[in-house]
């Protein structure tokens, strides 16, 4: 069975280092490309045409870190961070806007279990959950679609594309077969429009 529980930032670079063997270099790397996205200006446009600039993920450098440590028995198996923040800068709200990421996992499983841990600290507490999926990511964009994550932009960065994420808090995941049959009443319905 696997155990989550919160940790720290040092047994997180532990599971980096030890269990994944990166380098101390790769670790910094891994931690450091977050947190340069966090503090990156971006360049956000409406489809009416106006635009905004602006660092607008930078609160959550400065907002309450906390770390998830999965274990399988004795095995050190993934970790997740999460940082949360004030919404629409009203400082004195309850529910926060959250930001995850760093997810690392020895498998799906595990990552699925980090996530389940994730979302029962942060339920009815937040209005929006974002999260960054980066080309070089262990768990690619169709699986963070799958724990419930919609693309809502994308910037062309080194190595690929970034993807900005969101789940909101009534979000539902679709069962394997109820995505089958979303995409079927898709192409019906693309096929209904080609012959009207």
């Amino acid at each position: 069975m696997i155990e989550v529980r919160e940790i720290d930032l040092l047994l997180a670079k532990s599971y980096l280092k030890d269990e994944k063997g990166f380098s101390d270099a790769k670790v910094q790397q891994e931690l450091n490309r977050l947190q340069f996205e966090l503090n990156t200006s971006v360049l956000l446009k409406n489809k009416d045409g106006s635009q905004s600039t602006g660092k607008i993920f930078e609160k959550f450098r400065i907002g309450a870190f906390r770390w998830l440590g999965a274990f399988d028995g004795n095995k050190f198996a993934g970790i997740h961070w999460h940082s949360q923040n004030w919404h629409a800068n009203n400082f004195e709200s309850e529910k926060k806007d959250i930001m995850d990421g760093n997810l690392h996992a020895d498998n799906e499983e595990v990552a699925i279990a980090l996530d389940n841990k994730f979302k029962e600290l942060i339920k009815d507490k937040f209005v929006v959950n974002y999260a960054y999926c980066f080309p070089q990511d262990q768990f690619n964009l169709d699986f963070r679609k799958k724990l419930g994550y919609v693309v809502w932009a994308q910037s062309n960065i080194d190595g690929g594309i970034l993807h900005f994420l969101k789940r909101l808090p009534n979000s539902k995941v679709l069962s394997p077969e109820e995505e089958k049959q979303a995409k079927i009443d898709k192409l019906k319905k693309q096929l209904e429009e080609l012959n009207a």
